[in-house]
């Protein structure tokens, strides 16, 4: 059990609280334009307590990253698994909305370009970031493979289009907060088999 807290709320348990809130909130408006008093406002305690748990607001980023970043990296990387490249890209995309259900926001954390350069947070982010390209390349590759091409500019563009496609999903799926991580992933999935379906 974690020490004491505020308002006799658990040490462990409002440094949780704390990150829920700052997930949203760094999601939304990036590392740059992130308030604490917000955050603090919304978790119900003082911007004190922030510093008290995390000392400042790019450890408390850093604290959301190592929240959101391993459980997706996790669940992309479990998901490439099928021979099929189109399968592999819907249970790609079922991968990444399943592991941001609890945290709609960890894709802009992750990708957030507002993170102060050379600290902490930044380091984990691009971190990251790089797990999700190489897997996203490794992908890539292997559908232009299985099409018997094996230009590297085509692979290089196919690359950037897939990486533009996901942020555009993801970014969308921001948008639409009535729409949950499975109704995202069953959407994407109904997408790319429209717009593969060879007639």
């Amino acid at each position: 059990m974690g020490e004491a807290g505020t308002k006799g709320v658990a040490r462990d348990e409002r440094r949780r609280q704390l990150v829920h809130e700052a997930v949203e909130e760094f999601g939304r408006k990036g590392y740059a334009g992130a308030s604490l008093t917000g955050i603090a406002r919304s978790a119900g305690v003082s911007k004190a307590m922030i510093y008290h748990l995390f000392e400042s607001k790019e450890g408390l980023s850093r604290a959301c990253l190592e929240e959101v970043g391993p459980p997706l990296v996790t669940s992309i990387a479990q998901a490439q698994t099928a021979d099929d490249p189109g399968q592999r890209a819907q249970d790609t995309f079922t991968a990444i909305f399943t592991a941001m259900a609890d945290n709609r926001h960890a894709w802009a954390v992750i990708k957030d370009p507002t993170l102060p350069e050379g600290s902490g947070a930044a380091e984990t982010a691009a971190g990251f970031r790089e797990q999700l390209d190489v897997m996203g390349t490794v992908g890539t590759r292997d559908v232009l493979s299985a099409a018997g091409v094996d230009d590297p500019r085509d692979h290089e563009l196919l690359d950037r289009l897939w990486e533009a496609i996901v942020a555009a999903a993801v970014q969308w799926w921001q948008e639409q907060e009535d729409l949950s991580a499975a109704d995202m992933a069953a959407r994407c999935t109904r997408l790319l088999v429209a717009v593969t379906a060879r007639r």
